[in-house]
């Protein structure tokens, strides 16, 4: 993954206008995350913890979801 930032610090908002593909990942563990309006504020490690998720398992699930499609830039 290319960028300055990790995928853990990136906020959910982020995260789904780069990779759209990443929704379903939400979508899939019934994360209120899209079009939620503190998506912004809201990192990828604050979301797994939320939703009880292990952060490595979960960031690699995204991961996953990223690189079956093409990054929007």
């Amino acid at each position: 993954m290319s960028g300055d930032k990790s995928l853990t610090h990136m906020s959910v908002k982020e995260v789904l206008a780069r990779w759209p593909q990443t929704a379903r990942v939400f979508q899939k563990y019934s994360m209120a995350c899209i079009g939620c309006v503190v998506a912004p504020y809201c990192t990828v490690a604050t979301v797994a913890k939320d939703y009880d998720l292990p952060l490595e398992f979960f960031v690699s699930t995204l991961e996953a979801a990223i690189h079956d499609g093409e990054a929007i830039e």
